[in-house]
């Protein structure tokens, strides 16, 4: 690279990845950055371990190390101009993202960062930058509503405990809870029986007990989420299984309905954008079912589909998009390249 890059970055527990967008002197095109155009490209991506949390562990400077990791994964090609981060858990309050940035800049040698929650990257990638409402379902969901004055508003993400609803742990749980009545005989009897003992071993009733160990118990239980909405499809058409994708979708609708009712009161029929990202919703029954409730539930919603994801969405970030999603963005700008930057 013959000049400083900017870079994107979108963080979650699973998986981090960054993207190298271009340099000063445009060796790739980088877009418009304008709502509804093309996001930049990138010119490569890396890919490194995402967050897990332990006891003691300060969550900032772990996400801190892994933006490092992938700086390190991308090979240091250049001084920084712009990095641009939409991340997940540790640094989701204002505090600990005021603390992360400027660390994120010395530890890169950043002149300026961009930081933010996934849930705006998301936004920002798949409905181009544009106001309206984006629910993001996979292990969690996270419902986010942007309006046109830069307003934002949350509807759930509150966690596998306490909130989530329709998302993969919550499809997961009320799946594994379905097999184990089924297994028994306190419910109907279900494909997901047999498809519980294939995950989680046999007996069943012996084996959920040893699964409670499991350091990964969470995803573990997302990840049934699967085997729920393809038993609720052909050929197994499983009578459980649909059931509760269906409540899935319902829910998801709700929390999308709800986000598009609060930030849009007065908005005319079909006026108000939705559009979603996740796994879950890739699932045909789950989005059918989703796509019913929130036509029956809010007129003024219209569904789009994604223009992209979280990465497409920092990008934009990075280039320096004029969109309505900036109040929640930390802005970080150091005088020089301070730190360990690139040679």
């Amino acid at each position: 690279m013959s000049g400083p890059v900017r870079l994107a970055v979108d963080g979650g527990q699973t998986m981090l990845r960054m993207g190298l967008l271009v340099d000063s002197d445009g060796d790739a095109d980088a877009g418009t950055g304008e709502p509804g155009a093309a996001a930049p490209g990138f010119v490569r991506q890396v890919s490194v371990p995402g967050f897990q949390w332990t006891l003691g562990e300060d969550p900032v400077e772990q996400q801190c190390r892994r933006v490092e990791d992938a700086w390190e994964a991308l090979g240091r090609p250049a001084p920084v101009d712009v990095v641009a981060l939409g991340l997940a858990g540790g640094a989701s309050d204002p505090d600990s993202r005021r603390r992360l940035a400027p660390l994120v800049a010395h530890r890169l040698g950043a002149r300026r960062v961009l930081l933010t929650g996934d849930d705006v990257t998301t936004h920002l990638g798949v409905l181009a930058g544009a106001p309206g409402v984006v629910i993001a379902a996979g292990t969690g969901v996270a419902c986010l509503a942007v309006t046109a004055a830069g307003d934002l508003l949350n509807v759930d993400g509150l966690g596998y405990l306490f909130g989530d609803a329709g998302g993969g742990f919550s499809i997961g749980l009320a799946g594994m809870r379905a097999a184990l009545e089924g297994y028994e005989g306190r419910g109907p009897a279900t494909v997901l029986t047999e498809r519980a003992e294939r995950l989680v071993g046999a007996p069943l009733r012996l084996a959920i007990k040893r699964w409670y160990a499991s350091p990964s118990l969470v995803a573990d239980v997302a990840a049934f989420s699967a085997q729920v909405t393809q038993a609720a499809g052909p050929p197994e058409d499983d009578a459980v299984a649909r059931s509760l994708c269906l409540r899935a979708g319902r829910d998801l609708a709700t929390s999308a309905a709800t986000a598009a009712r609060r930030a849009f009161p007065d908005a005319p029929g079909g006026s108000v954008p939705v559009s979603w990202a996740g796994g879950v919703l890739g699932a045909p029954v789950v989005f059918e079912a989703f796509a019913a409730e929130l036509a029956a539930s809010c007129p003024a919603a219209t569904l789009r589909d994604p223009a992209g994801g979280s990465m497409s969405g920092a990008a934009r970030l990075a280039a320096g998009s004029d969109v309505p999603h900036l109040a929640s963005v930390v802005a970080h700008s150091a005088v020089a390249h301070p730190g360990p930057g690139g040679s």
